[in-house]
């Protein structure tokens, strides 16, 4: 497919033949020919190179400065930034009409991050960011509806409106966070799953130029290169941290060099093409030498919240400048048009069908209402088993599955993956429960008994015969007879010598020798101790048994 270039140049070529052809008639063609632009709108790749949008740190080589872009690509990507804008730009009035409390940051100059990175992103890569997150949210998979509708605060929302600004979530989306760069350690944490499950997935951890001085995020970066995780660290810096520049609150203001062992890469974040080029080619490096930190190099329009107007820390001229020099949707606009891509008349087209489609949306919100005060306690867990959940005055809250209504009964459980292991209270109960039966069993193991053994020395395997019923066979079978002097009961044998068919036909008795038991009544005298017994006694009890 022929570049912009050259089919600029081959379109003056046509121009210059037909001009020659009627210098050549002697002007008396009746037609004038006007040489235009040749416009393009297949979906064949044009060929565009990108100036001063890198900056290497640690690196051999940074990504590619020639990058293609399909008229299919150019149009998606124009329209979500549109969509991203506009969502903010509803959010935004619908703020100051009272409709959207507590905080609402807007992402408005910033759609180039988000939609550049999106584009190349794979299903099994994550992402997780601060509280400007809205647009990413959008991007990642929740319709304009469920953000629009989470900021007001009504059933629509993706979280039912019980989450706001600040908490909205989609797979693989691990929402926007409201303490300053407490979502870096996470997304550290996010990609050490990856490496765990070996999905070949990376995570996008986002944060702002102000959370570039948080410890948290040193300590993050510190294990996510000692252990090689695949994690795209994102600085997006705006220039502001809430109302102060970034010459004023960061000694170093390269921020991309701020890992110092983790490789840096500068990027142009208002160029959505850079950006997408940049992702491309991190992506490509942590999957095979773990973390990257990128700088996006971008501009907020707005406030740091709604609250703040914007205007106390820098001047409307700052604003303005950046405004007409810098703005990523008008820049692209542009490169589209410069390409041949799409023409003027089409891409007003795309921005009155978007801006329609969220007028419809903020609409249907301010028509919808918020949940009722059942579902304070609904949906704590995902998997229930507690028969009732804990109140101010102890366990007395139904649980209610309002998902279920919303997006359906979550799928079953083989019966080979199920454990049965208690939960919530019960587990601690049985924790306790455990630990006593153990404690117990050690003590009772460790006591001696009246034999002077400890307990359950003696025990006897499972099928074989007990000591006891042998020891009461050997005694029937040697049982003496009355007026007989017995020396010693034990199931021993004598030790003197006796022939093998003297022998009795008792079971071979137990190893464990028991103490001497008295004799039983009827018996001759007892021997004195010391005393051995006769051998003609002995001779006379053996013929006695073998009687």
């Amino acid at each position: 497919m022929l570049s912009a270039a050259k089919r600029t140049a081959k379109g003056r070529q046509s121009y210059m033949q037909l001009q020659l052809l009627y210098n050549f008639c002697g002007g008396k063609c009746k037609a004038r020919f006007i040489w235009r632009p040749q416009r393009h709108l297949s979906s064949g790749c044009s060929t565009l190179t990108l100036e001063n949008t890198f900056k290497c740190y640690e690196l051999d080589k940074g990504p590619p400065t020639d990058v293609e872009l399909s008229r299919e690509d150019a149009l998606k990507m124009y329209k979500q930034m549109v969509e991203v804008r506009r969502i903010e730009v509803a959010s935004g009035n619908l703020y100051k009409s009272k409709h959207v409390r507590g905080f609402c940051h807007l992402y408005i100059g910033q759609e180039a991050i988000a939609v550049g990175m999106c584009a190349v992103l794979r299903k099994n890569d994550s992402v997780i960011t601060a509280y400007r997150a809205h647009g990413w949210s959008h991007l990642m998979g929740v319709p304009p509806l469920g953000v629009i509708g989470e900021l007001v605060g009504v059933k629509g929302g993706c979280s039912r409106g019980k989450g706001g600004s600040m908490h909205m979530y989609s797979d693989n989306f691990f929402g926007g966070n409201g303490i300053v760069g407490a979502q870096v350690p996470l997304g550290a944490g996010i990609g050490l799953a990856h490496r765990f499950r070996g999905d070949g997935g990376v995570c996008v951890t986002c944060y702002g130029d102000g959370a570039a001085n948080q410890g948290q995020v040193y300590e993050a970066f510190n294990m996510a290169k000692l252990w090689c995780l695949p994690c795209i660290f994102v600085c997006e810096n705006n220039h502001y941290g809430m109302g102060t520049h970034m010459d004023r609150h960061a000694a170093l203001t390269d921020f991309y060099m701020r890992g110092q062992y983790i490789p840096g890469l500068w990027v142009d974040g208002n160029q959505v093409l850079a950006v997408r080029s940049a992702t491309q080619f991190a992506i490509d490096y942590v999957k095979k030498h773990g973390p990257i930190v990128l700088e996006m190099y971008t501009y907020r329009f707005e406030g740091h919240s709604m609250s703040d107007p914007g205007t106390s820390y820098r001047s409307r001229d700052e604003i303005k400048k950046v405004r007409s020099e810098r703005d990523p949707i008008e820049s692209f606009r542009k490169q589209i048009i410069a390409l041949c891509l799409a023409d003027e008349e089409e891409l007003k087209k795309i921005d009155v069908a978007v801006r329609k489609e969220i007028d419809g949306v903020s609409k249907k919100v301010l028509a919808d209402r918020e949940v009722g005060m059942e579902e304070l306690v609904a949906d704590i867990y995902s998997k229930n088993m507690e028969p009732k959940i804990r109140g101010v005055s102890g366990y007395m809250l139904d649980h209610k599955r309002i998902s279920e209504v919303c997006f359906g009964k979550p799928k079953r459980t083989p019966p080979e993956e199920i454990n049965n292991v208690p939960v919530g209270d019960a587990a601690l109960m049985a924790a306790q429960l455990d630990a006593k039966q153990k404690q117990d069993a050690k003590k009772s193991k460790g006591k001696p008994t009246k034999e002077g053994k400890p307990e359950g020395s003696g025990d006897v395997q499972k099928g074989a015969k007990p000591a006891d019923d042998g020891k009461k066979d050997a005694e029937n079978d040697n049982k003496p007879a009355a007026g007989e002097g017995v020396a010693k009961k034990s199931d021993k044998p004598p030790t003197a010598t006796v022939p093998p068919a003297a022998a009795p036909p008792a079971a071979a008795p137990p190893a464990a020798t028991p103490a001497a038991a008295t004799p039983p009544k009827g018996a001759g005298d007892k021997p004195k101790s010391g005393d051995k017994p006769k051998e003609g006694d002995k001779q006379k009890g053996d013929d006695k048994s073998k009687a």
